[in-house]
């Protein structure tokens, strides 16, 4: 049993192993390579990188790039990547191509499949075999719990070791129980805390729960010791929290105070992070209803019923009764919701925190499955005699209801949202959508481009983005520095929906995309998650593609190679987006902008738009000569134009008159 648990555990972990990135693990393979790298060094101090801190994280993480660059060293090749043969250097890289992340995901996916292993035996210990099976039939395959087990974020092991800390923490709570359960608890939210130091929110309600014992509330499971007896219990839970932190955190060893004062900025500055989407517009703070939302859209429907019939159980007398271990199912319970609660007390809030407490709700949802279970044998024994192997086919009916929901999710799992409630396309007007699925296919698409490794890319998510790309990747940045925007220099321009969603980095750097046509599009579970733009800086094969070719001389300093139309036929009322193609042949002065216009029979301008190039974000002084920049404008029609065929005109440069370059006919 506790082998095939093992298995489906790191098949479900590793399957696809290449597929769909977190956006953050770029980062922490970073981390935990420098953290390896100042290891070695001697630099402890600097061993810490963020403040959540993620060390369990940087560990595993280093180790497996440890692992690469030996692979390297000895068997250069092997990997299928160029890195530097020495072992400083290779842990030193910033970009990690997609190959890198297999040995780091294989390293964190044996752990988390070991944590599944001990889930299941303390659970059975403490709450009996049968919901301690039906629990790992549950969390194995609930889809928004395993997306975040594949990654190597904070959240998998913060989740995992949390629940073994919970469970060893009751377990030494019931009867006859030693020290070391209170001693292996602490061990565990230790290695939580470092993870993720919002393990910490499990503190006060383990006080709560040793609060009630002392008060006479589950004599027969949690007896009462006393309340000095609880609090050198609990001292001693603290301390070896304490010490399992300082233990695997090098930075403790020299820095302590440094590490204190990393961690509380860091928490301050992201609990005001902002840019957040809810409910359909930016906020900085969604509200109460996030996570109850969460719970509804997140969780699978197996999932759902499972609570829904634990919270009958737990609310009418009869089938509380019937329970054994109610005093445990209770503590669990209350555990959860608060953890539940303290999340929506933050402001910052994010679907992925809700981790924390999934293993519990899996807990509670498999309480009720069995509940569920029992009263249908109960009603089947009346025709037929099946009472004896009931239970076994609805461990197998869970199982396969769990794989059926969670199959067409492969390998996108975290595109998961709750079919019963409409999916991705309700979800999409809710909740942020996207941390980096579907990304990889517009590199894909990309890479298939002629001269791949020549084209330069602006991307949302970036160094995601390089994981994937054979090419030059450059930042859309949301801070919006001085100067030069990065994307100003891209041959293409790569999107993402929830920066669309929160309108990042700016709305007028969208709306200027937004009037054209992306060249590639993913979409997944019905909804768009990537786009791929043409950007400034055009292709030869851009210019192949010209929908209407010239050689136009503005001067001695620029020429039109030509243009593309949305439309030639356009309605009153409607946007005439017009594409241009400027050759550069020489340096130009900094008040550039381009004049469009339609002039009808009578010679007269009847529409006319005057905006800068690339509408502003461009410097013309720093062109290049031999650059060819491709350059919208939209021309809005009037409705009182009248309906005929119309001259387009465009002027700008040194050229101070509007020199025909087409016609475009406007319709009722």
């Amino acid at each position: 049993m506790l082998l095939v648990i093992f298995l489906i555990s790191l098949v479900s972990r590793t399957l696809a192993i290449t597929a769909s990135l977190n956006t953050d693990e770029g980062l922490w393979i970073y981390r935990g390579s420098q953290f390896i790298k100042r290891l070695f060094e001697g630099d402890l101090t600097h061993t810490i990188l963020k403040h959540h801190p993620g060390v369990p994280n940087m560990w595993l993480t280093g180790s497996g790039m440890l692992a690469n660059c030996w692979l390297n060293k000895f068997f250069p090749g092997f990997l299928g990547v160029d890195l530097p043969p020495d072992i400083g250097a290779c842990l030193n890289l910033e970009q990690f191509p997609i190959n890198l992340y297999i040995i780091p995901r294989l390293v964190q996916a044996v752990v988390t499949s070991a944590c599944m292993v001990c889930i299941y035996l303390l659970i059975k210990r403490l709450l009996g075999q049968a919901i301690a099976f039906c629990t790992i039939i549950l969390l194995l395959l609930e889809p928004f719990f395993l997306a975040y087990q594949r990654f190597i974020t904070t959240d998998a092991l913060q989740a995992d070791f949390a629940i073994l800390a919970v469970l060893l923490f009751l377990l030494y709570l019931q009867k006859d129980r030693g020290r070391k359960f209170i001693l292996a608890s602490g061990v565990f939210l230790g290695l939580a805390t470092a993870a993720k130091i919002t393990a910490l929110f499990l503190l006060p309600a383990i006080a709560i729960i040793i609060g009630l014992i002392e008060l006479g509330v589950w004599q027969d499971t949690f007896p009462s010791r006393g309340w000095k007896q609880q609090l050198r219990g609990f001292r001693l839970w603290l301390a070896t929290i304490l010490v399992t932190f300082i233990l695997i955190f090098p930075a403790m060893w020299v820095s302590p105070g440094y590490v204190l004062d990393r961690i509380r900025d860091g928490v301050l500055q992201e609990s005001d992070r902002g840019f957040l989407f809810f409910l359909g517009q930016l906020t900085h703070s969604p509200g109460i209803l996030f996570y109850p939302l969460v719970l509804v859209y997140r969780l699978s429907p197996i999932l759902q019923v499972g609570l829904v019939a634990t919270s009958l159980v737990l609310l009418i007398p009869k089938l509380r009764c019937r329970q054994k271990n109610m005093p445990a199912i209770v503590a669990i319970a209350l555990i959860a919701i608060w953890v539940i609660l303290i999340l929506s007390a933050s402001d910052n809030k994010i679907d992925r925190y809700i981790n924390l407490c999934l293993p519990m709700l899996a807990i509670l949802a498999a309480v009720g499955w069995l509940e569920i279970i029992a009263g249908v044998t109960r009603w089947l024994n009346k025709l037929f005699p099946l009472r004896e192997k009931s239970l076994q086919w609805g461990y197998l009916i869970i199982f396969a209801l769990q794989l059926v929901l969670l199959f067409p999710y492969h390998p996108y799992y975290l595109t998961y949202y709750n079919p019963l409630f409409g999916g991705a396309v309700a979800a999409q007007n809710i909740f942020m959508i996207g941390q980096g699925e579907g990304l990889e296919q517009a590199a894909q698409w990309l890479n298939q481009s002629p001269n791949v490794k020549e084209i330069k890319v602006a991307s949302w998510y970036s160094r995601y983005f390089s994981s994937y790309f054979y090419g030059q990747v450059l930042p859309v940045d949301k801070r919006i520095p001085s100067g030069v925007q990065p994307w100003t220099q891209a041959n293409r321009v790569v999107f993402y929906k929830n920066q669309l969603q929160r309108q990042l980095p700016e709305p007028k750097m969208l709306a200027y995309f937004a009037k054209q046509q992306p060249l590639y599009t993913v979409r997944l579970q019905n909804i768009d998650y990537a786009w791929v733009y043409p950007g400034p800086l055009a292709l030869a094969e851009d210019v192949k593609r010209i929908q209407f070719p010239l050689s136009l001389s503005f001067g001695e300093q620029v020429r039109l190679l030509g243009y593309d139309l949305n439309q030639t036929k356009i309605s009153t009322n409607d946007e005439l987006i017009v594409t241009f193609y400027w050759e550069f042949l020489a340096p130009l002065p900094g008040d550039i902008s381009i004049k469009i216009s339609l002039r009808d029979r009578q010679n007269h301008i009847s529409n006319f738009s005057s905006t800068p190039l690339i509408d502003g974000y461009v410097f013309p002084e720093n062109i290049t000569p031999g650059t060819i920049l491709r350059d919208v404008h939209k021309l809005k029609i009037s409705p009182s134009t009248s309906p005929q065929r119309y001259q387009l005109e465009v002027e700008g440069f040194s050229f101070k008159k509007g020199q025909v370059i087409g016609e475009v006919e406007v319709v009722k």
